[in-house]
């Protein structure tokens, strides 16, 4: 079985700053998020393999959730990094309207992003995830993949053969863990909320 989940909450999503793969650290309340996602996932599994993004917020989310799992295998997987927003990374969307007028509209809705000036772009992204998610549909045990809102919602919309529009539609909360189970259904577990 495959679970995914975004990292924890950061600096930068307090402040609404694009990071892309710049880096930003987790808030307490990121550290809680993943904590928490470690003891949903401790409920379905014993001892999965983790893959994270190597940047430092998915790679500090995938230590927490280790932590909860003894004997889980942790692997930083490039392949999972959030797409690269180019000149755009560390900016807030009024920063990007101010120095760029009206390019977030020359775009279908939320996927600007993905046309970022420098930015990686959606092949190359959409190439490198595909890629990841077919190693893990093939490993021999349970895997889970900690990654980011954009990356994410791709990998989703592929296991789920979803069309570009819907998947940038997907929500892409933190503190929660997908199932990705055969022939492309997806499950939400969310901890209970209290």
């Amino acid at each position: 079985m495959i679970y995914l989940l975004r990292h924890g909450q950061t600096e930068f999503n307090l402040e609404g700053r694009l990071q892309g793969q710049m880096d930003s650290p987790l808030t307490d309340f990121g550290r809680d998020q993943a904590r928490a996602c470690g003891a949903l996932i401790a409920a379905e599994v014993t001892a999965p393999s983790i893959w994270t993004s190597p940047l430092i917020r998915a790679a500090e989310t995938a230590r927490l959730v280790a932590a909860g799992l003894p004997g889980a295998a942790l692997k930083v997987e490039p392949r999972l990094a959030e797409a690269s927003f180019g000149i755009w990374e560390g900016l807030t969307r009024t920063e990007i309207d101010a120095g760029w007028p009206g390019i977030r509209k020359k775009h279908p809705p939320r996927q600007w992003k993905l046309n970022a000036p420098e930015g990686e772009g959606l092949d190359g992204l959409t190439a490198r995830l595909a890629s990841v998610l077919k190693d893990a549909a093939g490993h021999p045990g349970d895997v889970v993949l900690v990654s980011h809102g954009i990356s994410g919602r791709l990998i989703r919309g592929l296991h789920g053969g979803l069309s570009l529009d819907d998947t940038v539609h997907l929500p892409a909360p933190q503190g929660v863990v997908y199932r990705l189970r055969p022939g492309g259904a997806i499950d939400e577990l969310a901890p209970p909320q209290g």
